[in-house]
């Protein structure tokens, strides 16, 4: 048959199929076939994304968890077990353990930490009983960033969720920020507020922080983990040295520091073990899904000890949710907003609607300045560093004046100052004495008193003194 032949056959038919459909449609009644919907909605959309592994970014074939043994499977059991260590259905905790976005190797430094984690399982249930407030905040963010919501576990590592806690590096909040990277995220920190330990803007720091990181390492969130503890800087230099001498860059090959070879088989050890296992002692809050706490809007200055007193709830706890507010009262310029929990919002209104500004505010501690006074002598009347007092006050120099009043905060005795520390799994007191330079007796508990005993736990605080230059 020749090609016009074709062609015209083809049209042929092509025009009787047309003619017959719409004399069908002229007299059948049947309705016309409908096409199913794509179900390309939002909704459907978000499911996918939920699904897309690191594996599309990346090549994370040494990061599958093995199906069967390794070091991710002991002791498992599947999320609908009504057994100890299992959260229920709906919660935050569950949704955590049910998650698979990040990847577990099987590796031996992670098993022995999981092992750790699970004989400290009590002390494990009381630090996330102390993320109670910030947990469903953190795993909102993470899901809507379609990030891993397993890093929901890392303020657990860094601080024990402890929102007040101040390292040796000068990291503070539950994120353990240190000055430079809050610079760099436009973190505001003042003599009145520190946004390091703002639960709603360190965690978005931090999130804004971490995504930054993964971008820079190709969604590696090994070497994304390493580089929120050691520094980008770091990671990339030791992948250079890696890469010149013909050697794997992936994290377990590279040269660093041993905290951070530690830091992250703990995280991934704390995930595993979440994720896994039920060790009887571990005892997991039920939190249901969202945020946990409310902000509140005030029209003049507030102190958090009047809102706590006309309230009848706890002064701690709306410490806990507000230790940005480094003397525990609103900045002189705003914002006057105070955290409080959800479940307490109701009454505080109520209590705090009808008050006079005065009642609820109170100026922080102060000190008058009297003639010889001086900044060092102030500041060693009230255990404080010089750079403390003038960092508190905003003082740009030494000089004051009589009559000045200065904000000061006690902070120990006059001789001796000393830092922070949560403890994490695998510290003994031994190492954390060979880290601060210190003797043994000069590691102390959280109020400075003695320790009873040689036995640590992870997420307790510690106190560091260190002895002050008394020469100078």
């Amino acid at each position: 048959m020749q090609l016009p032949t074709v062609v015209a056959f083809l049209l042929t038919i092509l025009l009787s199929t047309v003619a017959w459909g719409q004399s069908s449609s002229s007299t059948d009644d049947t309705p016309a076939m409908q096409l199913p919907s794509l179900a390309n909605t939002a909704a459907m959309d978000r499911l996918l994304l939920r699904e897309i592994g690191d594996t599309h970014i990346f090549d994370a074939s040494s990061l599958s968890e093995p199906a069967t043994q390794g070091c991710c499977q002991q002791g498992g059991a599947s999320s609908s077990d009504a057994t100890p260590g299992r959260a229920p259905a709906g919660t935050v905790w569950q949704f955590v353990q049910q998650s698979r976005r990040l990847p577990i190797p099987d590796n031996e430094a992670i098993a022995n930490y999981r092992q750790q984690y699970q004989r400290e399982a009590l002390w494990i249930s009381k630090i996330l009983h102390r993320a109670t407030p910030f947990a469903g905040h953190i795993v909102e963010l993470l899901d809507a960033r379609y990030m891993p919501v397993e890093l929901a576990l890392l303020p657990a590592i860094e601080s024990g969720y402890q929102p007040s806690v101040h390292s040796a590096e000068h990291a503070v909040g539950i994120w353990q920020i240190v000055p430079a990277t809050a610079r760099e995220m436009g973190v505001i920190h003042n003599s009145w507020y520190d946004g390091r330990s703002d639960l709603v803007e360190s965690t978005n720091a931090a999130l804004e922080y971490l995504s930054y990181l993964n971008a820079e390492f190709h969604g590696d969130w090994l070497l994304t983990l390493a580089a929120y503890n050691a520094g980008p800087g770091r990671v990339r230099s030791a992948i250079r040295r890696n890469r010149a001498r013909g050697l794997s860059q992936d994290f377990w090959s590279l040269p660093l520091p041993r905290e951070t070879r530690e830091y992250v088989p703990k995280f991934l050890a704390l995930v595993a073990m979440m994720r896994h296992d039920s060790p009887p002692d571990l005892d997991i809050p039920l939190i249901p899904r969202g945020n946990a706490f409310e902000v509140l809007e005030f029209a003049h200055r507030t102190s958090l000890d009047k809102v706590a007193a006309v309230s009848a709830i706890s002064e701690t706890t709306l410490k806990g949710l507000n230790a940005a507010l480094v003397h525990g009262v609103t900045p002189p310029d705003g914002p006057h907003h105070v955290y409080v929990l959800k479940s307490e919002s109701a009454r505080v209104v109520e209590a705090v609607s009808n008050r006079t500004p005065s009642e609820l505010y109170t100026l922080p501690a102060t000190h008058t300045v009297v003639a010889g006074d001086s900044i060092s002598a102030i500041a060693a009347t009230y255990g404080l560093q010089q750079s403390d007092l003038m960092a508190i006050n905003e003082l740009e120099g030494s000089m004051i004046r009589v009559g000045q009043k200065l904000a000061v905060r006690f902070s120990g005795d006059d001789t001796d100052s000393s830092i922070e520390y949560v403890v994490t799994i695998g510290d003994t007191l031994s190492d954390i004495a060979q880290q601060f330079s210190v003797g043994l007796d000069h590691i102390r508990d959280e109020h400075g008193q003695s320790l009873q005993g040689d036995v640590i736990h992870p997420g307790e605080k510690l106190s560091i003194v260190q002895s002050r230059d008394k020469t100078g």
